[in-house]
């Protein structure tokens, strides 16, 4: 048997670098909107895959997605702010969905990973990016915004908070920062 070279953990993506991607997907109303989503609610592609139009909640601002848990689909919320409901309406809206429409199956799942790809490149990213950064920028925000891992896990998806971790390394720099600022001060 071939040995296996562990995977490098995949670089995350600034604040910057996601502005950037999502800057350079404006001029396709489909990604722009799939990136805005992905990027305000950390679920993964599988997960926008399945939405239809009438599991988008306008009233209580959220997006119904469903999430494969022992071989049964649960259904689970994401949260929407403002600025998604108004992506989501006027994408509905321009392309005449109904309510038994996919939201994000315009094109098929390789494509939208290969145009993750694409959009990141033309940005200027110089790492290696799929469409799992917008999961990981998610909780990784969160985490520097205090968020409790159960917290993030409930939010996200996660099975368990334990899981989380594998997103905690990108914090813990943010951390040594601070504190060679603060040591300075001392």
């Amino acid at each position: 048997t071939l040995n296996k070279m562990p995977n490098k953990p995949p670089i995350p993506c600034t604040k910057e670098e996601m502005d950037k991607i999502i800057q350079a997907a404006a001029d396709n109303d489909f990604f722009y909107m799939l990136f805005k989503v992905a990027r305000k609610t950390g679920r993964r592609l599988g997960e926008y895959y399945d939405v239809l139009v009438k599991d988008i909640d306008y009233d209580r601002r959220i997006m119904m997605t469903k999430v494969l848990k022992r071989k049964q689909r649960v259904m689970k919320e994401a949260i929407l702010d403002d600025e998604l409901i108004y992506l989501i309406k006027t994408y509905i809206q321009r392309n005449k969905l109904k309510l038994d429409d996919y939201l994000f199956r315009k094109v098929g799942y390789r494509q939208i990973q290969n145009k993750i790809v694409h959009y990141a490149k033309k940005a200027g990213v110089g790492h290696k990016v799929s469409f799992h950064n917008f999961r990981h920028y998610f909780v990784t925000e969160l985490f520097k915004k205090g968020w409790t891992y159960d917290k993030i896990a409930k939010l996200t998806g996660h099975s368990s908070a334990g899981t989380l971790a594998l997103y905690d390394h990108t914090v813990a720099s943010d951390v040594a920062e601070k504190a060679r600022e603060d040591i300075r001060d001392i």
